[in-house]
């Protein structure tokens, strides 16, 4: 680490600029910082979680090998962009290919009253997941960024290489259809 304070105190540039310096640490406390919404925007991508835990992964080993080419800027966004562009290229790759899930998986034995819960939480997350799936693109890619990622515009905006307004523009227009298409659903 670069000094006795907390790695979550550390910004991210000095632990980046430390692993560079040959400390492996400081890039595990990136790692751990970032994880989960790396995580979560590949498992937006992905309905299959062994993939989206395998186009994380990828994200953190290329952002490592490509550290010294790291220029400035915010880390978070140029990790986000990394995975987003792993994310795409997987989905292109395996776009020919039915990857629709199986049977559900079963755990324990619920009351009916606790399985009818689960069963329509399930379906709401699948509806949700399916109707982003549906999403331009670009509408995609800034609601994961701006919902799973925590970016502001200006950095989803740097990190998709748009401007500020046009990230506004396609948040708002990927919300209105969403919800027109969930609520359209919901009746």
């Amino acid at each position: 680490m670069p000094d006795d304070r907390l790695p979550t105190e550390v910004p991210d540039e000095e632990l980046l600029a430390a692993f560079r310096d040959g400390d492996g640490k400081a890039f595990e406390a990136l790692v751990r910082r970032y994880q989960r919404p790396v995580l979560s925007i590949a498992r937006r991508f992905s309905n299959d979680q062994d993939d989206a835990e395998d186009l994380a992964q990828r994200a953190f080993i290329n952002a490592a090998d490509r550290a010294g080419g790291w220029r400035g800027g915010s880390f978070k966004s140029w990790l986000f962009r990394i995975v987003v562009n792993l994310a795409k290229n997987h989905l292109r790759d395996n776009a020919r290919f039915d990857r629709s899930e199986g049977a559900a998986e079963q755990e324990g034995e619920p009351t009916e009253a606790e399985g009818d819960k689960r069963i329509e939480e399930r379906q709401q997350r699948e509806a949700l997941r399916a109707a982003v799936a549906q999403l331009p693109n670009r509408q995609r890619e800034v609601l994961l960024l701006r919902i799973d990622g925590d970016l502001p515009f200006a950095e989803i905006a740097s990190t998709l290489g748009i401007t500020e307004v046009n990230a506004k523009v396609n948040f708002h227009h990927a919300v209105q259809k969403l919800k027109g298409w969930l609520g359209a659903a919901g009746e």
